[in-house]
């Protein structure tokens, strides 16, 4: 159902010849959530960073709050489509965990949004998986989904964890 959901979005965002101002490429569907990391965004050079690149390049992200996250998942990013060579990413957030680390998680996120991004070839899942077996490590496997890892995603969301601790601290908001 979500993905059928995802499918009706996707045919009514995706972009139409040009228009005066480009739209964002990271689309954040939950208003806590985009509250959150415009927040992050304020206080966070990497996160910045990361924004940055990923309106440069070709990958469309969409970002959800979730309290349905499997076990020991704060966060998770899956492949949806390409359409005309722009990539389309869902990344899930675990809403129920404390701001900060829901800002942290999404730029580890962002961070293998980029990964993908930067590699044209990468046009469906079964060759995101294959460019995490050569850039990462495999972290679980169940059936037939697997998870990975990789060490630049890791060292994003660590330094924006910092960043954040450091500074003024996130709005807080009730989990849904």
């Amino acid at each position: 159902m979500a993905r059928a959901a995802l499918a009706v979005l996707l045919i009514v965002v995706v972009p139409h010849g040009s228009s005066a101002e480009p739209l964002p490429r990271i689309r954040i569907l939950d208003p806590v959530l985009k509250s959150l990391f415009e927040h992050g965004t304020t206080q966070s050079p990497t996160l910045r960073a990361l924004v940055e690149k990923v309106e440069a390049a070709s990958i469309l992200v969409f970002v959800e709050g979730g309290i349905q996250m499997p076990d020991r998942i704060g966060a998770r990013l899956n492949f949806v489509t390409s359409i005309n060579g722009v990539r389309y990413v869902r990344v899930d957030i675990d809403c129920t965990l404390p701001p900060r680390r829901q800002v942290a998680l999404l730029a580890h996120e962002l961070q293998h949004a980029l990964e993908i991004a930067d590699r044209s070839d990468i046009q469906d899942v079964e060759a995101m998986e294959s460019l995490y077996e050569d850039i990462g490590f495999q972290t679980f496997e169940h059936g037939r989904h697997k998870s990975f890892e990789t060490e630049a995603a890791r060292a994003a969301q660590e330094a924006v964890d910092e960043e954040l601790g450091g500074r003024t601290r996130l709005p807080s908001h009730a989990a849904y």
